[in-house]
């Protein structure tokens, strides 16, 4: 039974690498990073960016792993005063499992599509633009994960994604300065992003 089991799934493996799609998707686009759970301070989303590469494999359901450079941006102003502007780069590496909406074998020109999957990030530089507050990044926890939920459109070799990420886990290693407590401080991250398809 188990040999059984084991050639089975040797060929479902075979007939998917034969017949899936590959294609390579480089992407850019803007986030908007939002840091919960502080308190004593209040805490202003702005833009920041990302780039990057993805490779989609399969065919209507597939999977697509990435590597992201990333920069998000936040204004901390804290009860103290003495405010922060932080901005976070990091490298990011999700691994998305999708479904398209539409038949691929008929429809080649458009398609929409759902997608979600974890994701982890390793964070690379911090700046506080010389705050007081003086934040840094070993101040950071790394890796952080988070969760990602989003939907796509494809669009001739154009695609274009709307995803959400939620963070999974604490942003920050002990952070306690001036008055700021965010040790169970969670990332939640917004992203628009396009790019072109690359059929291999």
């Amino acid at each position: 039974m188990k040999k059984l089991l084991s050639l089975l799934i040797f060929v479902f493996a075979g007939q998917t690498l034969i017949f899936g799609q590959f294609e390579l998707r480089p992407v850019v686009g803007i986030t908007k990073s939002s840091l919960k759970d502080f308190t004593d301070v209040d805490i202003k989303s702005q833009v920041g960016f990302t780039f990057g590469v993805d490779l989609l494999y399969g065919s209507r359901m597939y999977i697509q792993p990435g590597l992201h450079y990333e920069s998000s941006k936040n204004k901390l102003v804290p009860n103290s005063g003495a405010s922060s502007k932080l901005k976070v780069n990091k490298v990011s590496i999700p691994l998305l499992v999708g479904y398209k909406l539409f038949n691929t074998d008929t429809d080649h020109f458009f398609n929409s599509r759902i997608f979600t999957g974890p994701s982890m990030s390793l964070v690379t530089s911090v700046d506080d633009g010389g705050s007081p507050l003086a934040i840094k990044k070993d101040d950071f926890k790394s890796p952080v994960f988070g969760w990602n939920a989003g939907i796509g459109v494809d669009i001739l070799v154009f695609f274009f994604d709307l995803n959400y990420q939620f963070g999974l886990s604490d942003v920050f290693e002990n952070l306690s300065i001036q008055g700021i407590e965010g040790q169970n401080s969670k990332n939640n991250i917004f992203y628009l992003s396009a790019g072109i398809r690359l059929k291999l």
